[in-house]
């Protein structure tokens, strides 16, 4: 028989075992009743929070009055891209299209279909249009020129070509905002898309505006100084002359103070050399971007006129300078001729003097075609071409000067080393031989004492005060031009041997492009302008000279023979450049 103890404790036992049966039971229950689906009811007892699109993203962009281009790129884009590429550029996503519900199925047959309306196109599943936004994107683009080409040539892609350059411009544009590589404040152009790149971000320099109105105020500046200091020194003459420096020595000790008035010197002497001055501080500046490689050549220039903190100044500069300069040595040439200051001992320096005007073009015809752009396919195809037909040598002298049989990157290497080296380092000779012979000949050609109405004579002093002030008058002139007048660009050269026939040469080879019509290309484009060389450089050996006392004014009649030449030859080809800008010979 068994003990009442045992039995209770058995009880408790069992009863212990049935209660923890009972929960892990129950817990098991709870588990399975969690992971089993919900079934589903038509009836939702519950309300959920579903995401929903911001349709805002959908309203025409907030432009300025009246829109720039970056505005009208943000309307066309809104109107004509977006739907298909993404507000953000992102594609024709899954979200995307759920913006615009019923019509979100861009395969559905009304709309995108094979059977869609005639105005609506079809849209094929692998062909969606893609993201233009965000890094890896436009990977086939890099730089504004080449996205702008693209969207011109081949957008929209269901109607390519219908929409203009400026709008392309625009799209190209509001592109580069939308991937963060967009300049602010920038207008793309054909004169600086290929500046700017797609997959990287530039910033604009600052405005040259304060710079330059600080520069023009100082030479202002300086030259109302300098009157008024010569306006000084007349009412305090001092008998007493300050110590000549390096550069007073360079002038005679004193001139006679009737050939030494502007009118009948014309400065251009002096303001030669100092656009020369400006020539070469430009040019170097300019060489630290320049890239003479074909690839290269026209993006660098547009770099230096886009990127380059006061590069479109420099550039301008530089390039007006070069015009001015050959336009103020053809005066010069006149100046001599018409006043007979070209007769023994001055007659081998007349001959420096038109060598030096020769260098002068050819450095201008160089630094054109190192340009590399759409523009210099005249100087770089017929200009050139014109020493093949040089009987005997031409063939060889043309390999001389291009580097090969044909224009290519060789031509751009030789064109660069003449610019730099071989034509920059002959002409700054000419012009300190020329500077010496004009010292060692006696100065400026007068007629000799007893001949002289007025004895009167400047020191050396007063002469370079003038010819400063002559030079700061330039320098503002020249600040003026270069700030309102930009230097012709165009876009980067693309095949060298295109058609030239609507090609242009460079303004002071437009006579000789208005003579090669007329027949024989080596005698109008080669001979001709030899012997107009030629004969320009007879005229102190051949013609009468004028009269030693005739010297010191204009128009001698002791050298009206060379006077004639020298109007007929200067009038000649003014005609000849004239006809050259007419419609009918263009």
């Amino acid at each position: 028989m068994t003990h009442p103890s045992r039995i209770g404790s058995r009880r408790s036992l069992l009863l212990t075992i049935t209660i923890l049966l009972g929960l892990g039971l129950l817990l098991f229950a709870g588990t399975v009743a969690a992971a089993a689906p919900v079934p589903q009811t038509t009836e939702t007892p519950f309300a959920t929070v579903t995401p929903t699109f911001d349709l805002s993203r959908l309203d025409e962009p907030v432009t300025a009055d009246p829109p720039g281009q970056i505005d009208r790129g943000a309307i066309h884009y809104w109107g004509v891209c977006m739907a298909c590429h993404g507000d953000y550029g992102q594609g024709l996503i899954p979200e995307w299209r759920d913006a615009f519900g019923e019509d979100k199925d861009c395969w559905q047959s009304d709309c995108h279909g094979p059977d869609h309306l005639p105005e609506g196109f079809q849209m094929h599943k692998d062909n969606l249009a893609p993201p233009i936004a965000g890094p890896g994107k436009l990977a086939r683009f890099s730089n504004a020129f080449e996205l702008y080409e693209y969207i011109y040539e081949t957008m929209p892609w269901w109607n390519p070509g219908s929409i203009t350059r400026e709008e392309a411009w625009s799209l190209a544009n509001y592109v580069l905002k939308l991937n963060g590589t967009r300049p602010d404040g920038l207008v793309l152009t054909d004169t600086n898309g290929f500046a700017i790149p797609v997959h990287r971000a530039v910033s604009l320099p600052d405005a040259e505006w304060p710079g330059v109105l600080t520069l023009a105020g100082v030479l202002v500046l300086a030259a109302v100084g300098m009157v008024l200091q010569s306006a000084i020194k007349r009412a305090y003459t001092s008998v007493v002359l300050p110590k000549p420096n390096f550069v007073h020595h360079l002038h005679p000790p004193s001139i006679p103070l009737l050939q030494s008035r502007f009118r009948y010197t014309l400065g251009a002497g002096g303001i030669a050399v100092f656009l020369s001055l400006v020539l070469l501080v430009t040019g170097l500046l300019e060489m630290y971007f320049y890239i003479p490689s074909p690839e290269h050549a026209a993006t660098s220039v547009q770099v230096i006129t886009t990127l380059v903190p006061f590069g479109n100044l420099v550039r301008n500069l530089h390039y007006w300078s070069a015009q001015l300069l050959l336009i103020v040595m053809t005066i010069h040439l006149l100046r001599v001729v018409l006043t007979g200051a070209y007769a023994k001992p001055r007659r081998f320096n007349f001959l420096l003097g038109l060598a030096l005007l020769v260098f002068i073009l050819l450095l201008d015809f160089t630094g054109y075609i190192l340009r590399w752009d759409e523009g210099i396919h005249w100087a770089l195809v017929v200009g050139t071409n014109l020493l093949k037909t040089i009987p005997i040598i031409g063939e060889n002298f043309y390999r001389f000067v291009m580097g090969g049989p044909e224009p290519g990157p060789a031509a751009l290497t030789r064109f660069y080393a003449w610019h730099i080296f071989g034509l920059t380092i002959g002409t700054a000779i000419l012009i300190g031989w020329h500077a010496f012979r004009v010292r060692r000949d006696g100065g400026i050609a007068v007629p000799p004492p007893t001949e002289r109405a007025d004895k009167t004579r400047i020191t050396r002093f007063e002469l370079l005060r003038r010819e400063v002030l002559a030079m700061v008058i330039v320098g503002i002139v020249l600040l003026l031009i270069a700030v309102l007048i930009p230097a012709p660009i165009n876009q980067p050269i693309s095949d060298a041997g295109i058609d030239t026939s609507d090609s242009r040469a460079p303004w002071f080879f437009l006579w000789v492009q208005q003579l090669l019509k007329y027949g024989d290309p080596f005698i109008w484009g080669v001979l001709v302008p030899l012997l107009v060389v030629l004969g320009l450089g007879l005229i102190p050996y051949v013609l009468p000279r004028a009269k030693v006392e005739e010297l010191g004014r204009w128009f001698p009649r002791g050298n009206r023979y060379a006077q004639i030449l020298v109007i007929i030859v200067i009038l000649g080809i003014t005609v000849l450049t004239a006809l050259a800008n007419l419609p009918i010979f263009k």
